[in-house]
């Protein structure tokens, strides 16, 4: 993989779509709050050799933690709403169509937000390499820290499938 053929968002699409990855991620989204696109990005940036530096990596937190308090779970609460109460409103197409609506705009968020991340790391050489599981493993234990989160078993098990899935993907 190198990073101008591959995309943040093309590699996150395609290991999102690997066996367990989306109930990993989301397992970690719903239980211990985490960014499922911040997992994927540790992924992601997990094939270049140059670590990202504290500045990209705090610009990239705090740029997340504020889009998805602001932009993406706001959508995602009103789409969860409306699934909850779609039996009310069966008959109503247009009720269907505005959920749909929704959620391609929470798509659409974030989108967003990886391409913002895959751009504040503009800095590191283009340069890709094999993906290092043990560098994929250092960001996911800064996302913990930054989330004031401890790595339990539960955690590192989910982790460990989203490690498994990008070594799968890329050999």
């Amino acid at each position: 993989m190198s990073k101008q053929s591959t995309s943040f968002w093309n590699f996150s699409n395609q290991l999102y779509d690997r066996d367990d990855v989306s109930t990993a991620c989301l397992h970690l989204q719903n239980e211990f709050q985490f960014d499922v696109n911040l997992l994927l990005f540790c992924c992601w940036a997990a094939h270049f050799d140059e670590t990202l530096s504290p500045d990209s990596w705090d610009r990239i937190l705090e740029f997340s933690r504020q889009w998805r308090k602001e932009v993406v779970q706001p959508l995602r609460d009103v789409r969860s709403w409306m699934k909850g109460e779609s039996h009310h409103y069966i008959e109503n197409t247009e009720f269907s169509v505005l959920r749909e609506r929704i959620k391609m705009d929470e798509l659409a968020a974030e989108k967003f937000q990886q391409e913002y991340m895959e751009k504040s790391v503009a800095e590191v050489p283009k340069q890709s390499s094999e993906f290092s599981a043990a560098r994929a493993q250092d960001y996911f234990n800064k996302l913990a820290r930054a989330n004031s989160q401890e790595i339990s078993e539960e955690i590192s098990t989910q982790l460990q499938i989203l490690i498994d899935a990008v070594e799968k993907i890329t050999k």
